[in-house]
């Protein structure tokens, strides 16, 4: 790649991250991270019983962060 289209690109990068809705990012980081253990799951053989309860602490997890990382990312923000 050229320097020019290393800064072509950047400049789309941001363009996007910009645009985009931060809740409809954690939505899209979120349904990944379901996709990701669904497949551990099944890769690793991971019992019915298990299952179950490795979902329930999964959709915890992602109550907590639809909670906290709003306030997180501002606290953030502030420091930078």
């Amino acid at each position: 790649m050229t320097q020019r289209d290393n800064s072509t690109c950047r400049k789309m990068t941001n363009q996007v991250l910009q645009q985009s809705d931060p809740r409809q990012m954690l939505d899209i980081l979120l349904a990944l991270d379901r996709m990701l253990v669904e497949v551990s799951m099944r890769l690793y053989n991971v019992p019915r019983h298990d299952r179950l309860t490795m979902r329930k602490q999964n959709r915890h997890l992602h109550a907590a962060v639809r909670e906290h990382l709003p306030r997180l990312l501002k606290r953030s923000r502030r420091r930078s």
